[in-house]
């Protein structure tokens, strides 16, 4: 709830910041509009003006008996000038010509009383609101009045930029419509369905962190320890390890698939393989039974790989099975093993196991295919020869904790900003 408040805060306050930027960008786009086409015009009526003051100016100084008489004929003159009539009024405002108004019927009264501000303004006369152009006859007390009239063409552009206005305010309410009844609840849905995938990942997260060994068993005579880095949220990798009885059973496991579906398969056969190989079953009949589980639920189309091992400590001799699984490396070294099909692909294959004398001071290291396939930008592979010369340079003494973290850095550092292309499971344990 807390989350939905927070955002529909959140875009109604970008719908306000982008309403209040359109109205600022509007109303200043509006002035610039309106003072370019007011200056264009007021030069031009104002050459106009200064040509028809003086002829007036002549006309009065030749006409000094009657100065007004040839006012009675200059509205034809105006026939040129369409869009504006003129009006002459003396010092204090009153009109001395109203027949200059080229027979528009004027409100002379509120001409008269038009206030001069400055050489240019907007006033409403006869209904309309006008541009009037004020232009002092030099040397006299005359003011020749330029009068637009409802066809000045600024008040078309006045028009379409109101219209224009309308327009934007129109589609900012509908913006603000569909945001509060359609796109925030749409944005809220989504959200709340990645919260649900987010927690069903964080349960399969949980799910496969039990299903893999928690707590590595300690002993005089071995040191153990694992890692596993899925290449999604989760993965197929697994390895589990534990003391059957007085010996040391470990598994190192890779189901075909990746994501939550292997994730799942994984989680099975490790309780599986877990109850079984505390009961002490043997490894080969054990990957048997593995085996047959992946082909009875054929709806999961997953195979995996597998390789068990049990090692005695009083002769330090190694039972192991390997169902098709990655070469286990001993010491700078492959192990042996005989090639077996993975488990989940033939219910009927019989599997057999293997036994391989160790000795103290003996390293092994079991791993998924996520480490020799790591690619790095150039998409060439980290390969096993190069883990076979990483291996044989590490430290005889260097605990198994320390090699499995080296291992990851080395692969981390060889795919530099590469992603990570699958699962990873490492298991190093020292005799």
């Amino acid at each position: 709830m807390k989350l939905n408040l927070t955002i529909r805060k959140g875009i109604l306050l970008l719908l306000l910041v982008f309403g209040l930027i359109l109205a600022g960008t509007t109303y200043f786009s509006i002035r610039y509009s309106r003072d370019v086409y007011v200056n264009n015009e007021y030069e031009g009526v104002m050459d106009d003006l200064r040509v028809l003051g003086r002829q007036i100016d002549e006309g009065l100084s030749a006409n000094v008996k009657n100065p007004y008489v040839f006012l009675e004929t200059a509205a034809s003159d105006q026939e040129e000038y369409e869009n504006f009539s003129f009006v002459l009024r003396d010092s204090t405002g009153t009109v001395l010509a109203p027949a200059f108004a080229a027979g528009k019927t004027l409100r002379m009264k509120r001409i008269q009383k038009l206030k001069r501000d400055g050489s240019a303004c907007m006033a409403d006369l006869w209904g309309d609101r006008c541009f009037i152009v004020f232009y002092q006859i030099p040397g006299r007390p005359l003011d020749l009045v330029a009068v637009y009239d409802d066809d000045y063409v600024f008040e078309d552009v006045y028009e379409a930029l109101r219209l224009f206005v309308l327009y934007v305010v129109a589609i900012y309410l509908v913006l603000v419509l569909l945001s509060w009844f359609w796109i925030i609840p749409a944005l809220e849905r989504t959200l709340e369905k990645k919260q649900r995938v987010e927690s069903e990942l964080q349960s399969a997260r949980d799910l496969q962190q039990k299903a893999v060994t928690q707590q590595f068993p300690a002993g005089s005579w071995f040191d153990i320890h694992a890692e596993l880095r899925a290449m999604k949220e989760v993965g197929g990798d697994i390895y589990l390890c534990g003391m059957v009885g007085d010996k040391l059973g470990f598994v190192v496991g890779d189901v075909s698939d990746k994501g939550t579906p292997a994730a799942f398969m994984m989680f099975m056969l490790s309780s599986f393989m877990r109850s079984r190989l505390q009961a002490g079953m043997p490894l080969d009949q054990l990957m048997d039974e593995v085996n047959e589980l992946i082909c009875d639920n054929p709806d999961y189309e997953m195979f995996c790989t597998l390789f068990m091992g049990i090692i005695d400590p009083k002769t330090l001799e190694m039972t192991y099975c390997n169902a098709g699984h990655t070469k286990t490396i001993l010491n700078g070294s492959f192990l042996e093993q005989d090639p077996q099909l993975i488990a989940g692909i033939v219910k009927e294959y019989t599997f057999h196991t293997q036994t391989l004398q160790l000795h103290r001071g003996d390293r092994l290291l079991l791993y998924s295919d996520g480490v020799t396939e790591a690619r790095d930008e150039s998409r060439a592979f980290f390969g096993e020869q190069r883990l076979l010369n990483w291996m044989e340079q590490r430290p005889a003494e260097e605990p198994a904790t320390d090699t499995c973290q080296a291992l990851l850095d080395t692969l981390a550092a060889f795919r530099q900003k590469a992603p990570q292309n699958d699962d990873i499971a490492i298991m190093c344990i020292k005799i």
